[in-house]
């Protein structure tokens, strides 16, 4: 499906400097005021393409990780997401936010690109043109995961405009593609950008499309893909020949902060943890909003993800309490019933007071040698390399927490098949496939607890969530629901963007 839109909202300008915040007058493309002359002012030019806003705050309460909290605080946004309804304000944390973030950041990969064509190819220009591409992969990849159908749906599901070139002018013809040629092209960006990026000129290579983040980041497409072979072989770099010392260690989180579970994010965001591979500052809330927002990590939730799950059939170790192991914290008062993991740090400036404040700064883990575990098991278990899958699994059980299930193989091969009704991606499964499937995404749910990518997960195995609210505006998220899909934002419907269906057409509040 083909879409022809007029859109400001794509149209931004080329960021000169990390950190500057205010859209060019001009045309989006203009000289800017200073040039940007040199290979050096071209990396900063990409500095600033990460994204500085969050998905978090609106894809986590969106999961099934999240109920209401009783005394918690009420936002619009927070509710809203809570029930899968449509949100269009302009504020930090919103989707809104993280549209404009993503575009604004694809502009600037896009005109550090054209840049790069004037110098000569040396390896500095090289790798700049790598990171480059891999941002631009990135920041669509999101897009397209957020605001369009999953991979392997209708050839004629619509993806989000991929844009490939800075503009000249403010209002820009753009199309809206499908999923699977927005896919294409992120794929063609990928694989330029792995082949150039390099380690070598990064002062804080953690903060940059360094080596390793790239391979992470291919192994996450080629997994929502369905290419197994393409994630194993991206997850062979990353992980070497002992991933278990790679990964974050719960069992040594526990150990040195027993006393002080509020410091968690001191050691959980940091470069220094091996774990890391790709971070990003983020102009957000969610360090404040975690804690105490109505719609959040429960002691409930918390029981039933990390105590009441585990290796089906597996006896001692059908259910295995992770609580201790993962350091939660209470909620202050008065909310009585929140329980959550100190994940995020918070930097402020004088502009963070009021109801609504600004200048709050919070580094977001985007990519984790734990996820490309996670990425190769599920791969392998496709593939049928059972006993690699398991091996993978054992691997990431005593790294994480330093022991290992007295578990017969044949266990983690066995499931119900009343399964098949819960788990429906668009392949199909074996019974041993879907028992470790199920397995994975189980320590998957753990993994990323907090941190949004839950939502990718509902959205790729089209799993249902059901609340135990009593409110009018619930009704339970089916299997196939188009409220799986986020709206695309207002100003751009009315510009000629086809919205994205909704079954009730309930209106945006």
């Amino acid at each position: 499906m083909k879409v022809n839109i007029s859109l400001l909202l794509f149209a931004v300008a080329a960021f000169l400097f990390v950190g500057c915040n205010d859209y060019l007058d001009k045309s989006p493309d203009s000289e800017l005021d200073v040039d940007i002359d040199s290979e050096e002012k071209i990396a900063e030019l990409l500095t600033g393409a990460y994204p500085e806003a969050s998905y978090i705050p609106f894809l986590e309460p969106r999961t099934d990780n999240v109920e209401e909290r009783v005394n918690g605080i009420h936002s619009r946004l927070n509710e809203a997401m809570f029930f899968w309804e449509d949100y269009d304000q302009e504020d930090l944390d919103t989707p809104l936010n993280y549209w404009n973030a993503c575009y604004k950041g694809i502009a600037q990969a896009n005109k550090a690109l054209e840049l790069l064509s004037r110098y000569p190819k040396n390896e500095r220009v090289k790798a700049l043109y790598g990171e480059a591409f891999l941002l631009r992969a990135y920041l669509h990849f999101m897009l397209v995961n957020i605001w369009s159908e999953p991979y392997g749906g209708k050839a004629t599901d619509p993806g989000i405009p991929y844009i490939t070139k800075p503009e000249k002018h403010a209002l820009v013809d753009y199309q809206r593609g499908t999923v699977q040629e927005v896919y294409d092209k992120i794929e063609k960006d990928l694989k330029l950008g792995v082949s150039l990026v390099s380690d070598t000129y990064y002062k804080h290579p953690k903060f940059h499309f360094n080596k390793k983040a790239a391979y992470a980041f291919a192994s996450r497409f080629y997994l929502m893909k369905g290419d197994w072979k393409s994630v194993i072989a991206y997850a062979d770099y990353v992980l070497g020949g002992d991933p278990k010392t790679q990964l974050r260690s719960w069992k040594r989180y526990a150990d040195e902060l027993e006393f002080n579970h509020k410091s968690l994010y001191r050691r959980y965001a940091t470069a220094t943890e091996p774990a890391n591979l790709l971070l990003t500052t983020t102009e957000s809330r969610l360090a404040r909003t975690t804690p105490i927002e109505k719609y959040g990590s429960t002691f409930g939730t918390v029981d039933k993800i990390f105590a009441q799950k585990g290796i089906e059939g597996g006896r001692n170790y059908e259910k295995m309490n992770f609580i201790g192991t993962y350091i939660f914290t209470s909620s202050a008062a008065p909310v009585t019933t929140g329980r959550y993991l100190a994940k995020f740090d918070e930097l402020s400036n004088a502009e963070s007071t009021g109801s609504k404040p600004r200048g709050l700064y919070v580094t977001n883990v985007l990519f984790t040698v734990d996820e490309v575990l996670l990425n190769r098991m599920e791969a392998h278990a496709m593939l049928r390399n059972y006993n690699r899958a398991i091996d993978d699994f054992l691997q990431y059980m005593q790294g994480k927490f330093g022991f290992i299930p007295s578990v017969e193989r044949f266990v983690y091969t066995s499931t119900n098949s009343a399964n098949y009704n819960i788990y429906t991606p668009f392949y199909g499964l074996t019974l041993k496939q879907l028992a470790l499937v199920k397995l994975f995404l189980d320590f998957r749910q753990k993994e990323f607890y907090q941190e949004g990518l839950r939502w990718f997960d509902i959205r790729r195995f089209h799993l249902g969530v059901k609340r135990s609210s009593k409110s009018s505006y619930y009704f339970p998220l089916e299997k196939e629901d188009p409220r799986k899909v986020l709206q695309i934002p207002a100003e751009a419907i009315q510009r000629g963007l086809a919205a994205n269906p909704r079954e009730r057409n309930e209106p945006i509040r």
